[in-house]
């Protein structure tokens, strides 16, 4: 029996939803070389959708629903990049994409029917948004040299863009 060696480098995507229930789910390639493509994970379950795809190495991306009817999408490429996102309440809705190397997302949405769309490329972005109301929305974007944004909207039909470069 051949077992794989220690992997170069590893994928770990972690996905628990939680409404009423807690179900786990887990992405990794511990392949040496890329054998099929980017990892990719989608779950559905108790109303959540997350669809969740990476490629390059060291890449991690941590996820929390609670609630009902919440959605992220999320992707990420390059090197050692993070992302956290938890949701809570009902119907808020994510959209998290960044590239490059040593890159860092955090998201944390609480209320209802909030929106967030969220992009980054460049090395060693911080972005940390915060969204507690209802029907609150933000865009942010940021390019290589953009300093560490920090995004807290609490209330109700709150409106940011934030653009970067």
């Amino acid at each position: 029996m051949n077992l794989p060696s220690l992997p170069r480098a590893a994928v770990r995507v972690v996905a628990s939803l939680l409404a009423g229930a807690f179900v786990p789910a887990a992405a990794g390639d511990l392949a040496l070389q890329p054998e099929l493509g980017p990892s990719e994970l989608s779950v559905a379950t108790h109303g959540h959708r997350v669809r969740v795809g990476q490629a390059g190495d060291l890449n991690t991306a941590s996820i929390g629903q609670h609630g009902d009817r919440h959605a992220l999408a999320l992707r990420q490429q390059g090197h050692a990049n993070q992302i956290d996102a938890v949701q809570q309440g009902t119907r808020n809705l994510a959209a998290i994409q960044q590239s490059g190397s040593a890159n860092e997302i955090s998201l944390n949405q609480s209320g209802r029917d909030n929106r967030a769309d969220i992009g980054q490329v460049g090395t060693a972005l911080q972005a940390s948004v915060e969204q507690a109301g209802n029907s609150n929305s933000v865009i942010v974007r940021q390019a290589p040299h953009s300093p560490d944004l920090q995004l807290r909207q609490h209330g109700n039909g709150l409106t940011a863009k934030v653009i970067q470069y």
